[in-house]
């Protein structure tokens, strides 16, 4: 289907001689070969996007993420920072074998100050996510909560930025957790803040498995 704009396009292009509409229609083919080649290249380049505030949905947007991904080809990766306890999604890879999670917590919340076996967890984690980064051998890298290994002092904010800036132009990168510093934020392509509204573990409601983890 033809456009206003394309179908001027095409009648003042048959008003001219023909060597000047063959020319014209050179140009034109040109430009719109231009424009697909940067499409192209915008689609396979990938991007970072962070979910961070105090509202639930930050992990779960990022899981979601994965599965979308991973049905469409993609290999995926999830760092799970902080956490070591068992989670639903941990079942992933049975049943999606392009997904690849891994745990760079104790099983134990913290809950005061970190202890020397979580900042050793914490860099442990660090260290395999520069390696999974620069592998290239995952379309989509989930760190997931690294922003609470920040808030602990586990990482630091130019940690995280080595990681933004070591990563590969096609890998998609997603950074999740509270309190995302603004210096992170401001080099990231995408920001989404999860902010609480209402929530029913002001009710006394326990987090439920499959709900919650």
């Amino acid at each position: 289907m033809i456009n206003v704009r394309s179908y001027h396009i095409v009648a003042a292009l048959f008003q001219l001689g023909n060597s000047s509409r063959m020319k014209n229609i050179h140009i034109l083919s040109m430009k719109y070969n231009r424009i697909l080649k940067l499409k192209e290249a915008e689609m396979n380049t990938g991007f970072v996007q962070i979910y961070t505030g105090n509202g639930k949905g930050k992990t779960t947007a990022a899981i979601g993420l994965a599965v979308r991904a991973a049905l469409a080809g993609e290999r995926v990766f999830i760092g799970q920072f902080i956490k070591g306890m068992r989670y639903s999604e941990l079942s992933l890879p049975n049943y999606i074998e392009n997904i690849v999670i891994e745990q760079f917590g104790r099983e134990c919340f913290i809950i005061r100050d970190p202890e020397t076996k979580d900042l050793e967890v914490a860099r442990k984690g660090l260290a395999r996510s520069r390696e999974v980064i620069s592998s290239r051998e995952f379309g989509v890298v989930i760190l997931d909560e690294i922003f609470i290994a920040f808030h602990y002092r586990l990482v630091s904010s130019m940690d995280i930025r080595r990681l933004m800036l070591s990563k590969p132009k096609e890998v998609e990168l997603v950074l999740t957790g509270r309190n995302a510093p603004a210096e992170i934020i401001r080099e990231a392509d995408l920001v989404t803040e999860m902010r609480e509204i209402k929530h029913y573990y002001s009710k006394g409601v326990l987090a439920r498995e499959g709900i919650e983890y």
